[in-house]
């Protein structure tokens, strides 16, 4: 396992990954591991197609829009929750994605801080040219992905 690995690795703890699980368990809408692999997707298409330089300066302001444009805002979510436990109760009747609301709500409430983690752990390993910083962002989707799967598996998925 590279370096780059153990440091993506270490971010997604055990307590992250048994409420992912959770949430796979449930057949919940949101997958907090797609969710970190679609964000650096778009962060490498931009990277790919020259949007975005390969400097220092230009990927902090890519993670800066990040975080205005694709950061799932806290308060909006819990207001989406809120109103869909009043619609629930005036039909008699749960969404399935209610029952593990909690789980969504931690995984929400770290992924702000597990983005910046990322975007650390990306500047600490970058170097400054555009085939090596492409070849990060294909290795960071690549644990993704393997972490995804090592949850499908653990929980019998496939």
């Amino acid at each position: 396992m590279s370096s780059f690995e153990a440091d993506v690795r270490q971010i997604l703890d055990e307590k992250f990954i048994e409420k992912a699980k959770n949430l796979k368990k449930s057949g919940h809408i949101f997958n907090p591991i797609f969710y970190l692999f679609f964000t650096r997707l778009v962060e490498l298409s931009a990277i790919f197609r020259n949007i975005v330089l390969p400097n220092r300066y230009e990927i902090e302001e890519l993670f800066a829009m990040r975080k205005d444009f694709l950061q799932i805002d806290y308060r909006t979510l819990v207001e989406i929750i809120r109103r869909a436990w009043v619609y629930e109760r005036s039909r008699g009747a749960e969404f399935s994605f209610s029952k593990n609301a909690d789980d969504m709500l931690y995984l929400l409430y770290r992924m702000g801080r597990i983005q910046k983690e990322l975007d650390a752990v990306i500047l600490k390993h970058a170097e400054w040219k555009k085939e090596k910083l492409v070849e990060l962002y294909v290795n960071l989707l690549r644990i993704l992905l393997e972490i995804d799967d090592e949850i499908n598996k653990s929980i019998g998925l496939f």
